[in-house]
């Protein structure tokens, strides 16, 4: 889950999640989805922002995979927030 500055447009989320994609399968990952959920209110200011774009990434991947993902999460501009969370396989 990561979340996204509110004043990006519409064709800049896109950009973002095909960027994502691209880079996670780039590196052996499956995407199964990577969702915008909606912009919602923070908790509390993060940047000087009240706001932000949610996003939802389902992957399958290893875990150094998953490691570099986080660390260009980490360093983009345009993402807040991000959270990884490690999902049991049914």
């Amino acid at each position: 889950m990561f979340i996204v500055e509110p004043t990006l447009s519409d064709a800049d989320v896109e950009n973002i999640q095909e960027r994502l994609r691209e880079l996670a399968v780039g590196r052996g990952a499956e995407v199964k989805k990577i969702a915008v959920w909606e912009r919602r209110r923070l908790a509390y200011p993060i940047n000087g922002r009240r706001d932000g774009i949610y996003m939802l990434a389902d992957l399958r991947a290893d875990p150094s995979t998953v490691k570099e993902l986080a660390q260009q999460l980490s360093v983009a501009e345009n993402v807040l927030r991000h959270m990884v969370i490690r999902l049991d396989e049914d």
